[in-house]
């Protein structure tokens, strides 16, 4: 059977499609005004892989699909999400419970769309209230009240209030979330946040999530899987996804994938590199795990809860260089897809860090995405000269010179400051790099950082979609509790573990083949979970469990764990072969002087092969330079080691 792992991320989707013995890497141009398009040409694409004259036919072998994607993260970084109100505990409508004006307060909900409310409101003042916010342009509401973890019924009673006076199944119903349904935890801003982050995106990717749904099943008559990235490295129906699970959960796939191939080489230090069209992200792997933070910004929304380290810069190969005050400056923002940069020829003018690339040589202008876009090495020069040359008294190459090394400092220094983040020892440290322009800087940003082993994957321009085909289907179920252990606590226990089991078997997984973790927080805390146990919830467990925590005190939150394995396509070594391939010459500039180069095909390449730099490797969505003193082995998985 077939699985389909897609990553829709700010320019570019991505798209592995994997069965028993094969695998197929898909990229498509991210379309922004409906993300379904993008995800179905990448389905298109892969029925003519299969040589299938429609989608349909094609999705009869699929047994499932993966979708992760940056649709939450874009919509909070560009701040066009839905209008919200919030109402808090009355004194808290700037802080948010925090220390000074919370950063959401002007950006993610307006001042006058927050509203307090004294302790135990009546149903008159919590009516206004919300009246107040619909007629100020709010159509979700947040509920997120002080002191409401591990007793969250304060919060209750004000939702039923208002459901009762708009309920769900009549025009002019309002929708309304509760902080402590977000994040069951005690820290009271971090509730406040997540509602606030929920609430804001769910439109945007809702509608994108269920219309997908409706089109493979109504148009392409499929009713299996549709399974959507969550941010902790799992998968779940569009039903058990909130819109906050799913925040950077594509570029986290890719450290997820990162962690897979770590343990596949033995490495113990990995920092993880992933250059897109937009932004790059870093990341770090020790011992075959992503490094873990408790508590942190969650794209710069600080929130104490649990998630994988993840650090960007708004840097990509679409990112607009410029001269201001007679200093080269590149982004924050992007040209994107379309109109992209102005080597496409689509009418961007700007001048992108891609035009930079291409003035130095290092893209191959007629196998740009496997020739399906010619690259215009004019547009690029005279878009180069116009924003940097003239300004800064320079020559076109020595331009582009420039603005690769701006970008490489920038990048250096992202990966540089997460190593120092997460405590690791750069002595130590490999650097994996991918996404669409990873492998483009891998070498430089080792010669930076004194990192002498990159590498770069066969499936590195996919590799988020790698790491989504290494995903199992999670669910995680978390109560508050905020007592000693009793048979009160065994009661709630059961109730979750029935909860997962029916929503497993809902999306057609058999429960009694799944994996279940219990976690108890303990005290008042909170900050890792102090017992952890595996099982069902009945016999056993529950003697475990009353003998591990009678004697704990308070067990401030259970949480269940439930995870279902499908992931079933790993790596595998490939022979030795013989290089048979020549080397064609292009002008390329590793010095700031255009002087000719050899140049290797990637899908040429063999296991075995080395090659000594400098030189630079062009595939069909691949390039990576070998700088002046690396050389580059194709190891026994077909991937690029790059080493001093």
């Amino acid at each position: 059977m077939i699985t389909i792992d897609i990553d829709t991320g700010g320019t570019m989707t991505d798209c592995l499609v994997s069965d028993v013995q094969d695998r197929h890497s898909i990229k498509v141009d991210t379309t922004a005004h409906d993300y379904t398009v993008s995800f179905l040409q990448c389905l298109e694409k892969a029925a003519e892989i299969y040589e299938e004259d429609s989608v349909e036919k094609f999705l009869r072998g699929v047994e499932l699909i993966r979708w992760s994607s940056t649709i939450t993260t874009n919509v909070l970084a560009e701040r066009r999400g839905a209008k919200v109100g919030l109402l808090v505990s009355e004194g808290h409508e700037n802080d948010l419970y925090g220390d000074g004006d919370s950063v959401c307060v002007g950006e993610i909900v307006a001042p006058e769309n927050i509203i307090g409310l004294k302790n135990n409101p009546d149903a008159g003042m919590i009516l206004s209230a919300v009246k107040d916010l619909l007629e100020t342009g709010a159509r979700r509401i947040c509920i997120s009240l002080k002191d409401s973890f591990p007793d969250n019924s304060n919060e209750i009673a004000v939702k039923d209030i208002i459901e009762d006076q708009y309920p769900d199944h009549i025009l002019g119903s309002v929708p309304v979330l509760l902080g402590s349904d977000m994040a069951p935890v005690r820290h009271d801003q971090t509730r406040a946040h997540y509602s606030l982050m929920n609430a804001y995106t769910h439109m945007r990717l809702a509608s994108s999530l269920f219309k997908a749904e409706d089109l493979l099943r109504d148009n392409h008559r499929w009713n299996g899987a549709l399974l959507i990235g969550h941010t902790s490295g799992g998968v779940a129906r569009v039903g058990k996804t909130k819109a906050v699970d799913t925040i950077e959960s594509g570029p986290i796939f890719g450290t997820f994938g990162g962690a897979f191939m770590a343990r596949e080489y033995g490495l113990k230090q990995v920092a993880c590199f992933d250059v897109g069209g937009t932004t790059t992200k870093a990341s770090v792997v020790m011992d075959g795990e992503p490094v873990f933070q408790r508590g942190g910004d969650l794209m710069e929304i600080p929130v104490e809860t649990s998630f994988a380290m993840l650090r960007s810069a708004a840097i990509g190969g679409g990112s607009v260089a410029r001269c201001e005050g007679g200093n080269l400056t590149l982004g924050p923002d992007s040209m994107g897809a379309a109109p992209g940069p102005a080597c496409y020829g689509l009418g961007g003018q700007e001048a992108t860090i891609t035009d930079a690339l291409l003035v130095l040589g290092y893209l191959d202008p007629e196998r740009f995405l496997g020739g399906r876009r010619v690259l215009d090495v004019t547009k690029a020069s005279e878009a180069i000269d116009r924003a940097i040359g003239v300004p800064m008294g320079v020559s076109t190459v020595q331009a582009a010179a420039l603005i690769c090394e701006e970008a490489s400092e920038v990048m250096a220094s992202l990966v540089r400051n997460t190593l120092a983040e997460a405590k690791a020892d750069g002595d130590d440290t490999s650097l994996f790099c991918f996404g669409g322009n990873g492998p483009m800087f891998g070498g430089f940003i080792g010669e930076k950082l004194g990192i002498s082993s990159v590498y770069a994957f066969d499936l590195g321009p996919v590799f988020s979609a790698f790491g989504s085909a290494q995903s199992d289907v999670s669910h995680v179920y978390e109560r508050g509790y905020g007592k000693s252990a009793s048979s009160e606590l065994f009661d709630m226990v059961a109730d979750m573990d029935a909860q997962a089991r029916r929503d497993l078997e809902g999306e057609g997984f058999d429960p009694n083949n799944a994996e279940y973790l219990y976690e108890f927080e303990l005290g008042k805390g909170g900050d890792v979970p102090c017992l952890e146990l595996s099982g069902a919830p009945a016999g056993d467990l529950a003697e475990q469990v009353e003998a591990a925590l009678q004697s704990k005190g308070e067990i401030l939150l259970v949480r269940l764990k439930s995870r279902f394995a499908i992931s079933s396509h790993g790596v595998a070594k490939l022979p030795e072969g013989k290089a048979t391939s020549t080397p064609v010459t292009r002008n390329i500039s590793f010095g700031g002087t255009l002087v000719p180069t050899d140049c290797y095909l990637w899908e040429d390449l063999v296991v075995g092969q080395s090659i000594v730099g400098p030189a630079v490797v062009n595939g069909e969505t691949l390039t990576c330079p070998i700088p002046p003193g690396w050389q580059l082995d194709i190891d026994s998985y077909g991937n690029a080691v790059l080493s001093q």
